[in-house]
């Protein structure tokens, strides 16, 4: 399970480094519109299509390694009130319920791109087909509910060395550690 973890964090990593990418094309793209609107009053044909198409690639392969660094902000108001046991045993359910129904919706997206690819639907402009844009949301949820199962695994994992004690404040901004790839 540790070679698993490993090989797919820096999977994981690939995809956001790639996303990164894309990105920045994005923004030189959209600079270039501008500049040449401004100047000749002309600009990228289909520019908005590419702004959304890199967007929704951007936000799709980005979500496991969102999940692996801890990148999201997340509030435990209710949970650092509880002795840090119980929170990790809610914490596992919540998991496990969030897993649960992002398998669900990943089983609809699957539907859909079977559907998308059937009736041929695609963009305005630059005539991408709806069923790729589909598979890029289905393999990005896909490593998103492999990263939360890696989340549970860790839970279930370290839920043996948790102490029934509250930490203070000071003792739990004291244990975290804040990660950054800057």
């Amino acid at each position: 399970m540790k070679a698993f973890k490993k090989h797919f964090a820096s999977m994981a990593l690939i995809l956001a480094r790639v996303s990164s990418v894309l990105l920045l094309i994005t923004c030189i793209l959209v600079c270039i519109h501008v500049i040449m609107r401004g100047f000749f009053n002309s600009g990228f044909l289909g520019i908005y299509e590419i702004v959304q198409i890199t967007m929704l690639l951007i936000g799709s392969l980005t979500l496991a390694e969102n999940e692996l660094s801890g990148g999201s902000i997340i509030v435990n108001v209710l949970l650092d009130m509880m002795k840090p046991r119980i929170a990790n045993i809610l914490g596992i359910a919540m998991y496990i319920l969030t897993a649960a129904g992002l398998t669900y919706l990943l089983y609809n997206q699957i539907l859909m791109v079977g559907n998308k690819y059937s009736n041929g639907a695609v963009t305005g402009i630059l005539l991408v087909p709806h069923w790729i844009l589909v598979l890029f949301l289905c393999i990005g949820l896909l490593f998103f509910i492999i990263a939360f199962i890696i989340k549970i695994h860790n839970m279930i994992e370290n839920h043996k060395n948790l102490s029934d004690t509250k930490m203070s404040i000071d003792e739990i901004a004291a244990e975290t550690v804040a990660k950054s790839e800057f």
